[in-house]
């Protein structure tokens, strides 16, 4: 395995999810230190799903596998409950005559991959035409959907500046609701013409939902990741994007084509730096060549001498027993500069952190709020 150097027991647990007889031999007292670091980073689900069969749970302590088999149950009931939603919200949607498409963790639900077993889904992420989302909006508010309460300033920022609307929740679902129309913000540096998403969208086992074709889902996993202003604790996120690859990665023409499409949709770096960490944190079995040329191409030396140690720093795990420290607090919050850069241009980025500086209340630092 190719890793950076310092790596320990943090990252060297989830050659398990590849290899589920790497547990055997595991002692309670690793266990307990990989059950709490697993299920910070909500990756317990998917431990458990690998490790249930019965010749693997003989070798495991009755303490964890308490643990695992309660972990599983949630999961079921989690995963039960999106799948409830999905099967009903096309007929609260009616006939539409535009795509349904599924996003993220549904998507890999509806298509019964691996990285979809064992998750914890607390959202469902949809996505329809921008041309079509004032009406799928209706149509959800019609079947009782309500949206969270925002400001106008804030609906004004999903509306016109955002890829999603405000988060949408129903009486009788426990799941949130995110209606987007691209993956990433139309007024983001790095952007994406969704056109070219939804003219390569594949069938899902759920006959009215659609799913990005496997190199967009790729694609979009690393967008997600790098993109966002929150990365700590995001292994998950990087695990997913394994996962991907691992399992498309088999069709012929994959990588090639994955490389394209980067290029071609303007997700270059995002790729880069997704194949960096996964080949380097997780032995994803990337070819070389693949993976030099997409580097090479989208992430030049300049920038990835300074973009990589902060990647590095703030998704390295923290260990359970330890604070964050200081030197990854920095690091996050250069990233998060970095991200606010690439997501709005100045003109609407500092009136917009103004009005969240005003109107977050002091009380609740945590709040959550419209691009922050």
């Amino acid at each position: 395995m190719t890793r950076d150097d310092g790596a320990s027991m943090q990252l060297d647990w989830l050659q398990s999810l590849r290899d589920p007889a790497a547990v055997q031999g595991w002692s309670l007292a690793q266990w307990e230190r990989v059950i709490r670091l697993a299920r910070r980073l909500r990756l317990l689900g998917r431990l458990a799903s690998v490790v249930q069969a019965p010749e693997l749970l003989m070798h495991v302590p009755p303490e964890a596998a308490r643990h695992l088999r309660a972990e599983l149950r949630y999961a079921a009931w989690r995963s039960g409950a999106l799948a409830w939603a999905l099967e009903r919200l096309p007929a609260m949607l009616g006939d539409v005559p535009y795509p349904l498409v599924l996003l993220k963790g549904a998507a890999y639900m509806g298509q019964d991959l691996p990285i979809g077993r064992g998750r914890l889904p607390s959202d469902v992420d949809i996505l329809v035409p921008r041309e079509h989302l004032a009406d799928a909006q209706a149509r959800l508010l019609r079947a009782g959907w309500e949206e969270t309460p925002l400001d106008d300033h804030d609906q004004r920022y999903y509306r016109e500046w955002g890829h999603e609307l405000p988060p949408m929740r129903h009486p009788l679902h426990g799941l949130e609701l995110d209606l987007h129309h691209n993956i990433l913000p139309p007024v983001a540096r790095t952007h994406v013409d969704a056109a070219l998403l939804l003219a390569r969208l594949q069938p899902s086992r759920w006959p009215a939902w659609q799913v990005l074709c496997p190199v967009d889902q790729v694609l979009h996993s690393a967008a997600h990741l790098f993109h966002d202003s929150e990365l700590r604790d995001r292994l998950r996120d990087l695990v997913d994007l394994d996962g991907l690859l691992r399992h498309f990665g088999a069709a012929p023409g994959f990588w090639d084509e994955l490389a394209e499409r980067a290029f071609t949709l303007g997700l270059q770096e995002s790729l880069a730096l997704a194949l960096h960490f996964c080949t380097r944190w997780l032995a994803t079995p990337v070819p070389p060549a693949v993976a030099r040329g997409v580097v090479a191409r989208g992430l030049p030396r300049w920038k990835a001498a300074w973009l990589l140690p902060l990647f590095k720093t703030v998704l390295w795990p923290t260990d359970p027993d330890r604070l964050p420290s200081r030197r990854q607090a920095l690091a996050a919050q250069a990233l998060l500069v970095r991200h606010h850069l690439g997501r709005m241009p100045l003109t609407l980025l500092l009136p917009h952190l103004w009005h969240k500086m005003r109107t977050r209340p002091v009380s609740d630092p945590a709040a959550p709020a419209a691009g922050v």
